[in-house]
């Protein structure tokens, strides 16, 4: 498997998409090689006395239209029109079939205490480790501050995506992942990465 396959609203998973996975974290699953470099990264940092947990790795398209259509109805209960809810939702989760989840390369990870993401994970010891570390087990920031034009998702510090030995250069550009494999197709090093 390509590890810097881009996926997100403008580039769909392949229909023929398949994923080796192995289990990361409490019957959690991930491709193989995240899982892997997961479990080293979370080794490292509770060496370092930070713990987190993977709140969230693979998820089929079948969950990811679940989480979807769930976070539709319960806007839209609230009172917001079908389209409103669809746009607002859409900020936050991705349709299905558009999901970097169905990879098994993404991982929302958060502190042990936590029952879901928040933004407030942004100021946690768990955040600060990750922003300095992940890139030495393969993982980046993947919907960075004052990336949302770019990446079509607002913030969300949660959210590492793997992408191997391309990590620090990913992380020393200041690029979202879609800046960064759209510049190495231009000059032509997208195999040198």
């Amino acid at each position: 498997m390509d590890i810097l396959i881009l996926v997100n609203k403008l580039h769909p998973l392949p229909e023929n998409f398949q994923v080796r996975l192995a289990e990361a974290e409490n019957g959690k699953l991930l491709e193989y090689s995240t899982a892997g470099a997961y479990k080293a990264m979370k080794n490292s940092a509770a060496a370092d006395g930070v713990f987190f947990k993977l709140l969230s790795g693979y998820r089929s398209v079948g969950y990811q239209k679940k989480l979807w259509e769930e976070n539709v109805r319960r806007l839209e209960l609230s009172g917001m029109s079908a389209r409103q809810a669809q746009k607002l939702t859409g900020e936050s989760i991705a349709p299905p079939g558009v999901s970097e989840h169905h990879t098994g390369l993404a991982a929302d990870i958060v502190r042990p205490e936590d029952p879901d993401a928040e933004l407030s994970f942004h100021g946690t010891k768990q955040f600060l480790w990750l922003r300095e570390n992940s890139h030495r087990f393969g993982f980046i920031l993947r919907y960075p501050q004052g990336g949302s034009s770019l990446t079509g998702y607002s913030y969300e510090p949660w959210h590492y995506r793997f992408v191997g030995k391309a990590a620090e250069k990913i992380k020393n550009s200041g690029k979202t992942l879609e800046e960064y494999l759209t510049l190495c197709k231009k000059c032509g090093i997208i195999n040198d990465i």
